[in-house]
């Protein structure tokens, strides 16, 4: 016996396997039975979209911000009012002593 001979008679399955899916039939699979089991990438995929949702809402809040020139003001006055009450601390501070 010849080696091929050989190997058809030890192998007889071999005829009767199906051919190889193409890619396309094995995406095709995937997705018919991607809803018996959810797929690791599919969970990160809704958990990154709910983030992004979140991360929206926080530029719509964001978005309410004050104005420049008001923000400006605001602050100037809160930074004069802490330096008036330190000065004035160590004036009384100085005076005391």
């Amino acid at each position: 016996m010849s080696v091929p001979a050989v190997r058809q008679v030890a192998a007889p399955e071999a005829k009767s396997r199906r051919p190889a899916k193409s890619s396309l039939a094995a995406v095709e699979d995937a997705q018919a039975t991607a809803g018996a089991s959810p797929s690791p990438a599919r969970i990160l995929q809704e958990r990154l979209e709910s983030n992004l949702a979140v991360a929206a809402g926080a530029v719509e809040i964001q978005e309410k911000r004050w104005p420049l020139y008001a923000a400006l003001t605001f602050w100037g006055g809160v930074s004069s009012l802490m330096w008036a009450a330190i000065i004035g601390c160590v004036w009384l501070l100085l005076r005391h002593i």
